[in-house]
């Protein structure tokens, strides 16, 4: 109560000293009134072919009103839509339902069935209880419910491919070591070997292709160049050495280490093939000719250094023989797209709709009348094809016509059959890629027609000779089939499809989340010709993709395609660390005298750089467009302040987002691996809720990750999951299987993915402390990547255990009170007590100081509240003192980065946190924008002007982990957050500091946009706020007292617009009701 009275009085004095100012008023709108738009089903707009039995339905509101809040509403829901227009709604009419809710408001209407067509709308009324008019009407369809409803069966066509053959010189190659005897035994210990070869002048070289192992690691240089490193000595692994060849000497240079504790066996074995364009062919292997040395010299790996001193290599063994006689090579095997097609008549009866339903085992391209039946790439998505595969469908009714119509399909090996991972392996879940189809058509008299896939269908290859994720896609122009998915086409030559034979029996369901799509086109900002002939594209952005080409040429001349993130010295692309993905495209030219218009669509390549070859002619910039690939998630945000550096930073981190976001959540889009690793996604996944509208995105995901949970309840490095893979995640990783749906709850509101995934958090938890000690410790020995590529900072892993240990079981306490499930809320708090107080024990030194004295140790501490309220300071002192012996830098890894900026937010320390931004030295975000990163690398040193750049081995140039600082800076310098799920209730406080001289936000909530703009001018800082209808707000303005900040209003504000709650050091508190309010600080000092 008096709270309140002193509340009344400073805002009494505030308008009698004229510190209120109104806006005249604007005229036209609906005045006093809210109108609902934006309308969607599931989180998604108008979704066709759902199978959820009572979707949840959402809009946001508007008002050209201030204070205007939401009292009622009413929804209503036909099977068609002139029934709406009628206000005859046959199936749900809530009537005037009394509430503000307007997410995920649960459909309750008649049971809907298979196919059924739901157009709905909704109006309001507002805070003075007047209606709005209703909305725009939005629509929803039911997919295929039951299993019977599917007459589909599986359908392909079986290839047997041969693999690329293995140069036969192979079988000469030896095993190599430096003393005799090795096939036996030997020290364990460092070899450093070297072959020195001549390029001729004016050789074009078409390939250059090596095969490598040692027992146990060996790492290769070609002419002082790391080409990769390699620990598995059962294959030999092939690599590319094109890159760093060049004209006259060239040298090998090999490191190779014999692991353990007591002598083993240890050996090299190697074989090179230089392929040129005039079919000549250089090949050697690791024989008596090689050199070798026990001791590491300083530029032993140089094409230029003298190896005259060093002794010859000895023989231990030869290819095939014991110990090593299951060491072979792991041969490329790329099979063709497979070509399907259907025709079939369609009655004269007008067609009330037609729809297709589609899943693979692989991913397709689907044809209606030759016209795709969608712009979207790489459905139905990957999944453990061994449990479930979703299908999408799409509405054909305006594309089919009275008459012969046809139906055709591509069908490539995708996730299911092709490359994925690293070690180049394929073929993970099957080795036939199928497909289901089924085609729907209800006629305006109820009658219905059903095409689907099945034994009268045909198969072909076509002109996709190969389609591979990590290998890439080819393309002969000449074995186009013109009219193959047209009705009329003569497919005579074409065999029966084969019918059944699936590897798995998948559960079958509607698709949940958004296709990949290209969301937008690049054009290259520059050209070069590095090495005669091989034409580099600058795109100017590093992004996931495909190019576009536009070429002319003779009948089966080749066209080559190679993509790269980064440029070597000499302006050639960098492809090491693409480690075994060829990321190649090839094209054949039809021979058209017209240009030639070409792009892949079953891959996809990260990359800022494209190297095009074998054209007869200097190409222009119009002759590349790429096509920027990612799932279909809405924008959300847009964030840009006074510095370039960080506006780049920002972009930075959008576009890594964009790169990594196809389908599901991967650590990378350019080397053999693009895994959704676990512990990425869920340092990152605040940010991408900022960044886009990931809702649904997720929620696929979060159903692969618990799919890929073992029995145990341990959660895995990544999902999906194949067969043999260890699916142990790890602390920071498996974590993911709590933090992540909680996320989601937190951003959107969404208490039904914590309703289903409540019992595998649980299991989790479980998995967790039992394997702990009696004093809830961490066993003596469990896997954890630790904080993955710190800077010299290694956190002790049992800190890392016990922090997200404490953190998740807090969590899912919170998740328990938000089901109502009290007993359960009661159990976790008290357990997250008792790893709070094993924690302060075995960790925490009196001083404050923890175990490990890192930084990330520091900042998970405080960010997981493990620590007593009268050690934070302590602990935070430690913080500061652990980054002014770093220079003032970071040292964190993928861990520790994503909570430090909020953590030195949380201790008053916003000051260091924008040291950190705009620090351009390394390590930081600004050393990496400094040279040339228009993404956010996967490590801080992924390249710099002392080393070059680091280890091929893990080296992306667009890993979005780092980029979770997206969070800091939407929450900080916007100032937006949200006091509770979905914001309802909202936080706005703007933190200006650094060198920023303004900052401009806007965030598209689930309930509307959300604007935080400020700017420091002649003493001033003006803070310009915007927020949705039926939402309320407290607004932190940077201010010292209140006599400083003058507001100024909406046009109808009322004077009870807002309330002063209350003044801070450096912060003035104000709850403020919907619309826009400028507040202008004067003086203002930072």
């Amino acid at each position: 109560m008096k709270q309140a009275m002193i509340a009344f009085l400073l805002t009494s004095m505030l308008l009698l000293t004229g510190c209120v100012e109104k806006e005249r008023p604007t005229s036209g709108g609906l005045s006093g009134q809210l109108s609902a738009s934006d309308l969607r089903c599931e989180y998604r707009v108008d979704p066709t072919g759902l199978d959820v039995p009572q979707p949840r339905l959402t809009w946001i509101l508007q008002s050209k009103q201030p204070d205007q809040m939401q009292t009622a509403y009413q929804v209503q829901v036909a099977s068609d839509k002139n029934l709406l227009d009628r206000n005859q709604p046959d199936l749900w009419d809530c009537g005037k339902t009394a509430g503000d809710e307007t997410v995920a408001v649960v459909y309750s209407g008649k049971p809907l069935n298979s196919e059924t067509s739901c157009f709905w709308r909704v109006r309001v009324w507002d805070k003075n209880d007047r209606p709005s008019d209703w909305s725009r009407p939005a629509r929803w369809s039911m997919g295929l419910l039951k299993p019977e409803d599917w007459a589909a069966q599986w359908i392909g066509l079986d290839i047997q491919t041969p693999p690329r053959p293995t140069p036969e010189i192979i079988e000469q190659a030896k095993w190599i070591w430096s003393e005799p005897g090795a096939s036996q035994s030997a020290v364990p210990g460092q070899r450093f070997f070297r072959r020195a070869f001549h390029v001729p002048a004016n050789w074009e070289i078409k390939k250059a292709d090596a095969y490598v192992t040692a027992n146990d690691f060996v790492q290769v240089f070609l002419n002082g160049v790391l080409i990769r490193s390699y620990r598995d000595h059962t294959t030999l692994h092939e690599i590319t050495l094109s890159d760093s060849l060049k004209a006259g000497r060239n040298a090998l240079a090999v490191l190779a280490s014999n692991g353990g504790d007591s002598p083993n066996p240890a050996g090299l074995i190697m074989v090179v093939r230089i392929e040129g364009m005039d079919g000549k062919i250089l090949e050697f292997v690791t024989d008596e000719q090689w050199v070798v040395s026990s001791q590491e010299v300083s530029g032993w790996q140089a094409a230029d250094f003298d190896d005259s001193s060093w002794k010859k290599a000895i023989v231990a063994a030869s290819f095939g023989d014991a110990p090593w006689q299951e060491t072979k090579p792991q041969p490329m095997i790329l099979p063709p797209a497979r070509y399907l097609r259907k025709e079939f008549v369609v009655g004269s009866l007008p067609i009330r709709q037609a729809r297709l339903y589609v899943t693979a085992l692989g991913i397709y391209q689907v044809f209606i009348n030759g016209r795709p039946a969608a712009d979207e790439y790489f459905s139905p998505g990957w999944t453990d094809y061994r449990k479930r595969v979703y299908y999408r469908a799409y509405d054909l009714t305006n594309l089919l016509s009275e008459g012969p119509n046809a139906v055709g399909a591509v069908l490539a090996d995708g996730w299911y059959a092709g490359y994925v991972g690293w070690g180049r392996r394929r073929e993970h879940y099957g080795t036939k890629p199928r497909l289901m189809a089924q085609l729907q058509i209800e006629y305006a008299d109820g009658s219905r027609q059903v095409i689907a896939s099945g034994a009268d269908w045909k198969a072909s290859t076509g002109p996709i000779l190969y389609a591979d994720f990590l290998q890439g896609e080819g393309y002969d122009a000449r074995k186009e089939m013109p009219g193959w998915n047209r009705a009329g086409f003569d497919d005579c030559l074409w065999q029966a499809a084969a019918v059944g034979g699936q590897e798995v029996r998948p559960q079958v369901q509607a698709a949940v989340s958004e296709p990949v799509v290209a969301f937008k086109e690049i054009r290259p900002v520059a050209l070069s010709e590095p090495v005669a002939g091989k034409y580099v594209f600058n795109m100017g952005q590093n992004f996931a993709g495909v190019v576009r080409i536009k070429v002319k040429g003779k009948p089966g001349q080749r066209i080559d395609l190679r993509h790269a993130e980064r440029l070597n010295p000499d302006g050639t692309i960098y492809t090491t660390n693409l480690r075994l993905a060829e990321a190649a495209d090839v094209y054949y030219c039809k021979g058209s005298r017209k240009a030639e218009i070409w792009q892949p669509y079953f891959t996809f390549h990260g990359f800022q750089y494209v190297e095009l070859s074998g054209l007869d002619y200097k190409p222009d910039l119009e002759a590349v467009t790429g096509l920027a690939l990612s799932s279909d998630t809405p924008t959300a945000a847009s964030f840009e302040c006074s510095d370039p550096t960080v506006n780049q930073l920002y972009s930075n981190i959008v576009w890594t987002q964009r790169m990594n976001f196809i389908d599901i959540p991967t650590d990378c889009p350019q080397r053999d691996e693009r895994l959704g690793w676990t512990g990425d996604a869920q340092v990152y996944i605040r940010t991408a809720c900022y960044n886009n509208d990931v809702q649904a995105f997720f929620t696929k995901w979060l159903t692969d990750l618990t799919d890929a949970q073992r029995s145990d309840g341990q959660f895995p490095r990544y999902a999906p999951m194949w067969k043999e893979q260890t699916n142990d995640g790890g602390p920071a990783w498996a974590d993911a299987g709590i933090i992540c749906p909680w996320t989601i709850y937190q951003m959107y509101g969404d208490r039904r993915i914590l309703q289903s995934h409540y019992a595998s958090m649980q299991r989790f938890i479980a998995f967790c402390k039992n394997r702990c000690t009696e004093d809830l410790l961490p066993p003596g020995k469990f896997h954890c990547f630790g904080d993955w590529l710190n800077i010299r900072d290694e956190t002790p892993t049992d800190v890392i255990y016990m922090a997200y240990f404490g953190c998740c079981t807090g969590l899912l306490g919170q998740i328990a009170e938000v089901l109502g499930k009290t007993d359960d809320a009661v159990f976790y708090r008290d357990l997250q007590a008792q790893i709070r107080d094993s924690f302060q024990r075995a960790y925490v030194q009196p001083d404050g100081r923890i175990k490990g004295d890192t930084q990330t140790a520091y900042v998970l501490a405080i960010a997981y509240d493990l620590l007593k309220p009268d050690q934070q300071p302590s602990a935070a002192d430690h913080l500061v003192r652990r980054i002014r012996e770093c220079q003032g830098h970071l040292s964190t890894g993928f861990v520790g980065t994503k909570d430090l900026m909020l953590v030195l937010a949380r201790i008053g320390r916003n000051d260091l946190a924008y040291q950190l931004l705009h620090n351009k030295t390394f390590p930081s975000w600004g050393f990496t924008i400094q040279n040339g990163a228009t993404s956010i690398w996967e490590r801080w040193n992924g390249w710099t002007p002392e080393e070059g750049f680091a280890d091929p081995g893990m080296n992306s140039f667009a890993h979005y982990s780092f980029g979770a600082v997206g969070q800091w800076m939407i929450e900080n310098i916007g100032g937006i957050n949200t006091d509770g799920p979905a914001f309802k209730k909202i936080l706005i406080r703007p933190q200006p500091g650094g060198h920023l001289t303004w900052a401009k936000t806007t965030y598209h909530s689930i309930r509307g946009p959300i604007t935080s703009n400020w700017k420091i001018d002649r003493g001033r800082l003006i803070l310009d706020v915007a927020i949705p209808p039926n939402t309320t707000a407290v607004v932190y303005v940077p201010a010292q007292k209140p006599e400083e900040v003058r507001i100024r209003q909406d046009a109808a504000q009322s004077a009870d617009g807002f309330t002063l709650l209350d003044a801070e050091e450096n912060a003035v508190a104000y709850q403020i009701r919907s619309g826009r309010y400028r507040f202008t600080v004067k003086p203002y000092v930072k």
